[in-house]
Formats: structure tokens, sequence, C-alpha cells
């Protein structure tokens, strides 16, 4: 009985998290905030307290720096303990996968069958631009092109769905290819579909780069499935990209390569680039090594950063570097940028992530998102740097028990 209520409340935590986290709050707030005090109610009784207040320790030591350099005290204290809170909650996701990796199927499933039900809700509801947006982001997606609905359903926005259901999409196809589910096709639909739907160009490439990546890498211990995948895929993908740009130009994505090339389009060089370059700017004028300080960002370069990516509505409120890397060399300097990476590192070997195909390909692909997208305190980061460390499915297993060791 015991295991069954401890299943449920796993169940009802999963839900919240995948599908209902930010459903009618004012964009930037989650449920899973409001849940902080029963998570570290839950780690005090894992007896595992000593590691949010080293994560605290981390958040504190810039702190005298940053305050005597300057800041809005309400905004910086007040976006600390935001920050404190996605520690404490990738903490919690961290302990609660490790101590629950046998249920996970399970979990995925349910969720992968609530997913495809509100997708196929989603698409009979295009038509109805009066309720589309309940479960559509309509954006323009560049330049002299009309305004296209992209799928977030319950989120606030396209990138941050197709994100936050991305270790649940990758273990499925993960199955489909290693030739261990059944009714592949339809599963393949499932994952492929809403992917697509949400037109987040950002987490596709990261998750096809990681594919080639891990594919290339492990080559002779992946099965021979997943090497084809990439082949056949990258090869389609080839075909089509030349087919947009050469055969049939008048379309969306010429249009956005042309206005990226053109500096039309901010979006892409925006994330890539510039970020970076706004990040450098604020910290050179503030401290380098410790940066300008939590919720300073949309204080000292509130329009800058709106006019830019052309910001607009609600999200003007929420004003933020689109780079996760980026935003955490702005606000904590080469002491938050280095310590990240350092700490990506040591439990990339610490867990032995290289020795699961699962982990890994995870592992490559928010490595990669982080310097293309995100935000520090993008709860849908944070989750999957938590199941990377712990959700090791014995069926990815690669075949030799070290690969470092060959």
């Amino acid at each position: 009985m015991k295991d069954i209520t401890a299943y449920n409340h796993l169940i009802t935590y999963s839900i919240i998290f995948f599908f209902l986290n930010s459903f009618l709050l004012p964009h930037g707030l989650l449920y899973t905030t409001f849940l902080t005090p029963v998570m570290i109610y839950y780690l005090y009784k894992k007896d595992k307290l000593k590691y949010p207040i080293f994560g605290l320790l981390i958040i504190l030591i810039p702190m005298p720096f940053q305050i005597y350099g300057g800041v809005d005290l309400t905004s910086y204290l007040l976006s600390n303990i935001i920050i404190f809170t996605v520690v404490i909650f990738m903490i919690t996701t961290f302990f609660l996968g490790k101590a629950n990796i046998g249920v996970f199927d399970r979990i995925f499933r349910k969720a992968l069958l609530i997913n495809s039900i509100l997708v196929i809700v989603a698409l009979i509801i295009v038509p109805f631009s009066s309720i589309r947006g309940i479960l559509w982001y309509d954006e323009i997606l560049t330049a002299g092109v009309e305004v296209i609905p992209r799928l977030k359903l319950f989120t606030y926005e396209a990138s941050y769905y197709s994100m936050i259901m991305m270790p649940i999409f990758l273990y499925f196809l993960l199955r489909v290819l290693y030739g261990i589910e059944q009714h592949s096709m339809l599963i393949l639909i499932a994952v492929v579909v809403p992917i697509f739907l949400s037109l987040s160009f950002g987490v596709m490439g990261a998750l096809l780069i990681s594919f080639l990546f891990v594919t290339i890498v492990l080559w002779s211990k992946v099965p021979n499935s997943m090497k084809q995948f990439v082949i056949l895929g990258g090869s389609a993908l080839t075909l089509l990209l030349f087919a947009l740009l050469f055969i049939w130009p008048d379309n969306p994505v010429y249009f956005r390569i042309e206005n990226i090339i053109d500096g039309k389009d901010t979006s892409a060089m925006g994330r890539l680039f510039y970020s970076f370059m706004f990040a450098k700017d604020l910290i050179l004028n503030s401290s380098i090594l410790f940066g300008i300080g939590a919720g300073q960002v949309k204080i000292v370069a509130h329009d800058m950063i709106v006019n830019h990516y052309q910001y607009h509505g609600q999200i003007t409120e929420i004003v933020r570097i689109p780079n996760s890397m980026a935003e955490i060399l702005a606000v904590y300097g080469i002491y938050g940028f280095a310590l990240k990476l350092v700490l990506e590192i040591y439990l990339f070997m610490k867990f032995k992530v290289y020795n699961n195909t699962y982990s890994l390909v995870l592992f490559t692909f928010i490595f990669i998102y982080q310097f293309t997208g995100s935000y520090i305190t993008n709860s849908a980061e944070v989750a999957i740097w938590a199941f990377v460390f712990t959700l090791k499915f014995d069926e990815f297993k690669l075949t030799s028990p070290d690969l470092l060791s060959n």
C-alpha cells in the first residue's frame, strides 16, 4: 500500500510538471515553485538537506560582491529566492528519479498517452482561432511570413513544451530504434508529430546533432537501426532542405534563412551570438568575476533586450537573455559560467553517463541546448539535467562495462 501511495504521488507530481506547471499562472510562475516546502520536507525525510545547503552556499558566495557593485535589492533578493527554489526542484527531481527508476517506464507511458490525447484535441481546434490559443502559440516565424501556430499545449511557449517532453520522446524513440517497443510505428508518430508541430528548430537541431554525435562515437556499440536512422534521417533532411531552398523557395524556412543572412531575423543569431555579446557588455560594466547579480538583467538591459529580440505582450515583463549559459555569464560572471561547466563534467564522469545511450544522448542534447537557448530558472532544463544523471535505463546500457576503459 505504501508503494502504491508513493507511486500515485509521483504520478501526480509528474503530470503537474509535464503538463500543468504554468497553466493559468502569470508568466514566469510555476506550480512546482509552490511545492518547494514539500520538496524541502522530502529532502529532510531522506536526510539529503546537505545538497540544497551546498546549492545555497554557491548562491551566497558572490552576494557581497554583487551587492557592493550595486543592485536593485528587491528584484535581487526575489530572484535569488526563485533561483534557490529551482535548485531545490532539481535536487528533489534527482533523488526522486534515483529512488524510482523502476516505475519511470509506466510514468513515461502515461505521460505519452496524455500528450497524444491533447495533441489530437489541439489538431481539432486549430481552425477555431477563438480557442486555439489554449493549446497553440501563434507566432510570426520570420519577416515576410504569416502567423504560424506552434504547438505548446498548456505550457507558456512552444520551445519550452518540446524541451520539457524531450526525456519522454527520447526514451520511446530509442526503444523503437532498439527494436524493443511494441506498436513501434504508432509510438514513433506519437513522438515525432508533437516535436514537428512545435516548430522548435533549436530543440530539433540539438536533438539531431546529439543523435549524430552519439551514433558516430558509439558506432560499434549502437544497434544498426540507430545507424540507419541517422543516415536516412540525415539524407532526408538534406534533400528536404535542398528542395526548400532551391526547388520551392516560396516557403517559411527559405524566408527565415534569407532573413538571418540579411540580418532581419534576430532570433537565431540573437540566441547563438548576440546573447553572449550582451552578457559580455553587462559584466564589463559590473563585475567580470561575479556578474551583475540575479534579477538585474531586466532592469539594466530591459529596453535593449526587448527591442533586439522584438518581445511583445506579457513576455516584456519577464526579460531574460534567451541563452542559459549567456545568462549565467551575465548574472554570475566567470564564477557561475565556469562552475556550471565543471559540475556538468564532474557529474558526467561520476555517474558514467557515457555508458548508457539514453543518458549520453540526453546529456549531449541539453549540453548543446544550454548554449543555444533556455534560461537560468528553466525548470525543463534543470529536470533534464536531473534525469541525465539518474534515469539510466537497463535496456540502453552499452555492451562494454566501461566505455572509457577501451
